[in-house]
């Protein structure tokens, strides 16, 4: 047991070693906001913090993870990188790589606001997760990979801080059917996640304040 734990501790902290950061992405955000206001904006809100539960929280997001998402939704079925959604499957189909570029700039550029959890006593056991994983069951900590603060490492692994904790919890729960594919670090960690976890987890996530993308990691 103590074996397995170790080396899927060693498989997160591998790959969570993220690309060289690239700088402040090359996004027209006018344009971005142009997208955004006629095509995003009766799901994801003004500025991509919606208050409707189970809606995913856009602004202050890495701009290549945005880019990255949204050409995860237009790919087909067959292709490794494919992410279900038949609802962002068509409206990604219909942007450019340019206009993906400049509506994630746009995104990026916009403020957080932290969702906020539920339940403060879910949000208390979701820390000790996030922070510290569960070592009886070989979960490594969320932190590993997503820092102690939720804001991720750009460009790879996205900021979840202050995410809708109903988007998260559903994340969690739907990871391997929708978008589990082998390779991805994800994939090896969900599967030692208790469904009874995920719900602690989102709620401290959503507790988390988040900060504009300025370029740095």
């Amino acid at each position: 047991m103590r074996g397995v734990a170790a080396g899927l501790a060693l498989a997160v902290l591998a790959g969570c070693t993220p690309a060289a950061p690239n700088g402040s992405i090359d996004g027209d955000t006018a344009h971005g906001f142009t997208i955004a206001s006629t095509r995003c904006e009766s799901c994801h809100g003004g500025g991509g913090s919606s208050p409707q539960a189970g809606v995913p929280r856009l602004g202050e997001q890495w701009p290549e993870y945005l880019v990255k998402q949204l050409k995860a939704f237009a790919a087909p079925a067959s292709a490794p990188n494919h992410r279900s959604s038949p609802v962002m499957a068509d409206i990604a189909k219909g942007l450019s790589e340019r206009d993906m570029i400049d509506v994630a700039a746009w995104y990026a550029s916009q403020w957080r606001q932290s969702a906020g959890a539920r339940d403060p006593a879910l949000a208390r056991v979701g820390q000790q997760l996030f922070l510290h994983g569960n070592p009886a069951d070989n979960l490594p900590a969320c932190a590993s990979c997503h820092r102690p603060t939720g804001l991720g490492v750009r460009p790879d692994f996205p900021n979840i801080a202050g995410q809708d904790p109903a988007y998260v919890e559903r994340q969690l729960e739907t990871w391997e059917a929708m978008r589990g594919h082998p390779g991805k670090l994800m994939s090896l960690i969900v599967p030692h996640l208790k469904p009874s976890e995920r719900a602690p987890l989102a709620d401290y996530i959503a507790t988390l304040k988040s900060r504009p993308v300025d370029g740095r990691d």
